[in-house]
Protein backbone atom coordinates (compact mmCIF):
# COMPACT_ATOMS: atom_id res chain seq x y z
CA UNK A 1 0.00 0.00 0.00
CA UNK A 2 2.82 2.41 0.82
CA UNK A 3 4.38 1.74 -2.57
CA UNK A 4 1.14 2.83 -4.27
CA UNK A 5 1.19 6.10 -2.32
CA UNK A 6 4.84 6.69 -3.26
CA UNK A 7 4.12 6.02 -6.93
CA UNK A 8 1.11 8.35 -6.76
CA UNK A 9 3.27 11.17 -5.36
CA UNK A 10 5.98 10.51 -7.97
CA UNK A 11 3.34 10.79 -10.68
CA UNK A 12 1.95 13.93 -9.06
CA UNK A 13 5.43 15.50 -8.97
CA UNK A 14 5.91 14.66 -12.64
CA UNK A 15 2.55 16.18 -13.49
CA UNK A 16 3.33 19.36 -11.56
CA UNK A 17 6.76 19.60 -13.19
CA UNK A 18 5.16 19.27 -16.63
CA UNK A 19 2.53 21.90 -15.76
CA UNK A 20 5.25 24.27 -14.51
CA UNK A 21 7.33 23.91 -17.67
CA UNK A 22 4.23 24.34 -19.85
CA UNK A 23 3.30 27.52 -17.98
CA UNK A 24 6.85 28.87 -18.37
CA UNK A 25 6.81 28.10 -22.09
CA UNK A 26 3.41 29.78 -22.53
CA UNK A 27 4.59 32.83 -20.56
CA UNK A 28 7.65 33.09 -22.79
CA UNK A 29 5.56 32.89 -25.94
CA UNK A 30 3.18 35.54 -24.61
CA UNK A 31 6.10 37.81 -23.73
CA UNK A 32 7.64 37.43 -27.20
CA UNK A 33 4.27 38.04 -28.86
CA UNK A 34 3.76 41.22 -26.83
CA UNK A 35 7.23 42.42 -27.75
CA UNK A 36 6.63 41.77 -31.46
CA UNK A 37 3.33 43.68 -31.38
CA UNK A 38 5.14 46.81 -30.17
CA UNK A 39 7.66 46.64 -33.01
CA UNK A 40 6.25 48.52 -35.99
CA UNK A 41 8.16 47.15 -38.94
CA UNK A 42 5.95 48.71 -41.60
CA UNK A 43 5.87 52.36 -40.56
CA UNK A 44 6.00 54.92 -43.32
CA UNK A 45 9.45 56.49 -43.71
CA UNK A 46 9.80 59.92 -42.14
CA UNK A 47 12.20 61.26 -44.77
CA UNK A 48 12.01 61.84 -48.51
CA UNK A 49 12.39 58.19 -49.35
CA UNK A 50 11.87 56.92 -52.88
CA UNK A 51 9.11 54.38 -53.32
CA UNK A 52 10.37 51.25 -55.08
CA UNK A 53 7.95 48.76 -56.56
CA UNK A 54 8.33 45.80 -58.90
CA UNK A 55 4.67 45.91 -59.95
CA UNK A 56 3.23 48.00 -62.68
CA UNK A 57 -0.14 49.62 -62.01
CA UNK A 58 -1.91 47.01 -64.14
CA UNK A 59 -0.40 44.12 -62.17
CA UNK A 60 -1.39 45.69 -58.86
CA UNK A 61 -4.95 46.25 -60.04
CA UNK A 62 -5.09 42.62 -61.25
CA UNK A 63 -4.03 41.38 -57.82
CA UNK A 64 -6.48 43.69 -56.06
CA UNK A 65 -9.31 42.50 -58.29
CA UNK A 66 -8.69 38.95 -57.14
CA UNK A 67 -7.30 37.55 -60.36
CA UNK A 68 -4.65 34.89 -59.96
CA UNK A 69 -0.99 35.51 -60.72
CA UNK A 70 1.64 33.08 -61.92
CA UNK A 71 2.36 30.45 -59.25
CA UNK A 72 6.12 30.45 -59.82
CA UNK A 73 6.24 34.24 -59.53
CA UNK A 74 4.28 34.10 -56.29
CA UNK A 75 6.63 31.42 -54.95
CA UNK A 76 9.66 33.58 -55.75
CA UNK A 77 8.05 36.57 -54.00
CA UNK A 78 7.23 34.37 -51.02
CA UNK A 79 10.84 33.21 -50.70
CA UNK A 80 12.25 36.67 -51.37
CA UNK A 81 10.17 38.32 -48.66
CA UNK A 82 11.04 35.59 -46.16
CA UNK A 83 7.47 34.78 -45.29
Amino acid sequence: MIEYVRNFFKGLKLLLFFALLTAAFYTGLTWIDGHEERVHRYDQPGSDAVKVSLFSKNQVSDILNGETINLSRRLIEFLRDGE
